[in-house]
């Protein structure tokens, strides 16, 4: 790529990563207005995830999956476990070695995957920055919309790891002394004797009724339940927490994507629900990515203001919030770029898309998505550490145009691949 293409690439994505950051402070003066309070934003914020993120799931995934595109996107779901178990490794290993908060490997982990990245692909759109990308037979409208399904397949599985492993990552290291589950409830050995009316009947509890009553009492004991049964009642609860709005949206999409009859009435011009219940839909999707960016802004405004109010907040440590932030926009940069341009340059096990191959290297980057303040709010862990969490997350935003380099440097590696591979 010549030099004027970076530099008007680089502005840009400048440009666009400006438009995110504008479209969070809407939000904040609005806060800040009192045009929309704390529970109000979280109301929003519920309401997009459980109904707008859904709706853009299936409309964007169904839209897009055939039977002879589903393998297009198994390297995206392959990397975005990938990349996000690596990191819960790493981190965890650093966060023991440096002794760092626990709550720095949820947000080294989970960036903002979905709204950011979509706001981003609309302002690319205006600003032209993926047309070096376009193959022969291709536009913007169908590479931005190729390139949303990506990001929100990644967004998928992103949203279901944080949601199913955010919670224990936040949790102490194990042996400080917590009991198992089954040691919480109350069971008969601990209970009190409730047949005794006053203080005298139990004082005049002799061996002999005392005998009676354990040999009763061993009928209805329940023992703590076998290794094997915790085991299954874990597994259980853990593959419950993958059940959720925007993974049963995306699947929904996907069921009517490849059944043939089904995409057809859904997503083909004629089709019998195309003009109502697929545009509703569609329409109700589009709310979502600026709406949740907005409730970002909230969020922050009012977490700034909790820490301005507050006596004693503590402060963050530098170095863990340095290498946090570094994680995010980074060191995962470098990374997603080297390894998906092996990927597509050395191997065959991605498909010749060079959107495909922009999106991957993007996927990682970025800052720490709002949900570490969700998580951290259902979570055992001190008030004080909670603000520590809600600064670092204004930090991680006010220095998101960062975003613009990893955006630079996706896209030249990208073109660079495909001219090499004379697409």
């Amino acid at each position: 790529m010549a030099t004027s293409g970076i530099v008007t690439s680089f502005l840009g994505a400048l440009q666009a990563a400006l438009s995110v950051l504008l479209t969070m402070a809407y939000g904040a003066i609005a806060a800040r207005l009192q045009i929309v309070s704390n529970s109000t934003a979280k109301e929003v914020s519920h309401l997009c995830v459980s109904i707008f993120m859904p709706a853009l799931l299936f409309y964007n995934v169904g839209s897009q999956l055939h039977l002879d595109t589903l393998m297009r996107y198994m390297p995206i779901i392959i990397w975005s476990i990938s990349y996000n178990f690596i990191t819960i490794a790493l981190g965890s290993l650093a966060s023991q070695r440096l002794n760092a908060p626990r709550w720095t490997i949820v947000a080294a982990t989970f960036n903002n995957s979905t709204s950011l990245p979509l706001l981003l692909l609309t302002s690319f759109e205006v600003s032209g920055v993926l047309k070096p990308l376009l193959v022969p037979g291709d536009d913007d409208t169908a590479a931005i919309r190729r390139a949303s399904v990506y990001f929100l397949i990644n967004a998928t599985v992103s949203n279901t790891l944080t949601f199913s492993l955010g919670p224990r990552l936040l949790r102490p290291l194990p042996g400080r002394g917590e009991p198992e589950a089954w040691q919480q409830r109350p069971h008969a050995m601990q209970r009190t004797l409730s047949s005794a009316d006053d203080e005298d009947d139990i004082h005049r509890y002799d061996e002999e009724s005392t005998l009676v009553y354990e040999e009763e009492h061993e009928t209805v004991q329940k023992k703590p339940p076998s290794r094997s049964e915790l085991l299954w009642h874990h597994v259980i609860d853990f593959l419950s927490q993958f059940i959720n709005a925007p993974v049963a949206g995306a699947s929904l999409g996907a069921v009517v994507g490849l059944v043939p009859w089904l995409h057809e009435q859904f997503f083909e011009k004629g089709g019998i629900f195309i003009a109502w219940l697929t545009s509703s839909i569609k329409n109700i999707g589009a709310l979502f990515a600026s709406l949740q960016v907005v409730v970002v802004g909230v969020k922050l405004y009012n977490s700034l203001e909790s820490l301005r109010r507050g006596n004693d907040v503590g402060s963050i440590a530098w170095r863990p919030t340095v290498g946090t932030l570094l994680v995010r926009f980074a060191i995962w940069h470098v990374a997603s770029i080297s390894l998906v341009y092996l990927l597509a340059a050395k191997t065959r096990l991605l498909p010749n898309d060079p959107i495909l191959w922009f999106s991957m290297m993007l996927m990682p980057v970025g800052p720490s998505a709002m949900k570490l303040s969700a998580l951290s709010d259902v979570s055992d862990i001190s008030e004080k550490e909670k603000m520590k969490i809600a600064r670092f997350l204004a930090l991680s935003y006010m220095v998101t145009p960062l975003i613009c380099f990893a955006a630079v440097g996706s896209l030249t590696m990208s073109e660079h691949l495909m001219n090499s591979s004379h697409l």
